[in-house]
């Protein structure tokens, strides 16, 4: 019997002569009468027409009454968040992104990316591209180096040096706001430094003053050229240069040996007494000259006469010679002139 109804009430169902309106009307009588009536109340749900129905059969002593209400059945949707490289699937119903996200246990805030955006409806499967954005703010501490500094003395010879203080590197607090993006650090700006210990320079002091040059002989210890008398020692250092000297120059220099006239001071002619351009070299110059090398040394020397050498030759020097010869193995030559008074 209970069968046979369950088919005629399809059959009604599938040919639509019963509304979902009426059932819910049927339903509520047949409720109210079985509760009036004291009959006991059967419920069955059946697939029908592509919708769910409750099916209650009340059996009063006099027959059966039977009445159906349609069911909608809840429609889910597959959601599918994909934050970094992780995905959360969730069963949706109803809703926006932002319904989904939050059942998903994501909470976005306004530094996030969210697409589609959060108020999208969702009617069907959706994936959702969820970007978390963090910024933190943090602190380190970093070494600060300290530099080197030279100071130089010029009371210190040249070739002294002092470490006059020691380098000692200071200590600084960097703050910074870190970028992360689904937990992994983007970008890193500092923000502010503190300097808690200031770093001590190193210090180094170079002396630059000019050692003086010690004397290794004297003009009377070197065979010269000249035979006038010195009336002070000349200090020479290794090379054989004057130590003590007002000023130097460079010039040609040539030979001459006697004429049969006095110099043109008046002095008789002899080795040490040369002649000069007097506008150059004033007469009464005291001189020490050799060669570049050393290989010719003249020595002391006194400028005391001049000739017509300087017309071509201003600012060249002619060389007293003993002999014609000697004058002929002189030559002409580049001489060091050293003034020394």
């Amino acid at each position: 019997m209970i069968k046979k109804l369950k088919y005629r009430l399809a059959n009604i169902i599938n040919s639509r002569r019963v509304r979902t309106g009426g059932m819910a009307l049927c339903l509520s009588f047949t409720i109210i009468a079985a509760t009036l009536l004291g009959c006991p109340i059967h419920t069955e749900e059946i697939f029908a027409g592509e919708k769910f129905y409750t099916l209650n059969k009340m059996f009063p002593k006099n027959g059966i009454t039977v009445s159906a209400m349609e069911r909608e059945e809840d429609k889910t949707y597959p959601v599918y968040v994909t934050c970094g490289e992780e995905t959360v699937t969730v069963d949706f119903t109803e809703g926006t992104v932002a319904d989904a996200l939050s059942k998903a246990g994501f909470t976005p805030d306004e530094d996030d990316f969210v697409e589609p955006s959060l108020d999208t409806v969702i009617n069907d499967t959706i994936y959702i591209d969820y970007t978390d954005v963090e910024y933190v703010n943090g602190f380190y501490n970093e070494t600060v180096a300290y530099d080197r500094e030279t100071v130089y003395d010029a009371d210190k010879e040249k070739g002294y040096t002092e470490l006059s203080q020691k380098g000692v590197n200071g200590e600084a607090q960097v703050y910074y706001t870190e970028k992360l993006v689904n937990g992994v650090s983007a970008d890193k700006t500092v923000t502010e430094t503190k300097v808690l210990t200031a770093p001590k320079n190193e210090i180094k002091v170079v002396g630059t003053k000019e050692a003086p040059t010690k004397a290794v002989k004297t003009s009377a210890d070197v065979k010269c050229i000249s035979t006038l008398s010195v009336p002070f020692d000349i200090e020479l250092d290794e090379n054989g240069n004057p130590i003590n000297y007002k000023s130097k120059r460079t010039a040609r220099a040539t030979a001459y040996t006697y004429t049969g006239n006095n110099c043109a001071t008046g002095v008789a002619p002899q080795p040490g007494y040369i002649a000069v351009n007097p506008k150059v070299i004033p007469y009464g110059t005291k001189m020490y000259i050799k060669s570049a090398d050393g290989s010719v040394v003249y020595g002391y020397a006194v400028a005391a006469d001049t000739g017509g050498f300087i017309r071509n030759h201003p600012t060249g020097v002619d060389l007293f010679m003993s002999t014609k010869s000697a004058c002929t193995n002189f030559g002409v030559r580049t001489m060091e002139i050293y003034i020394l008074e």
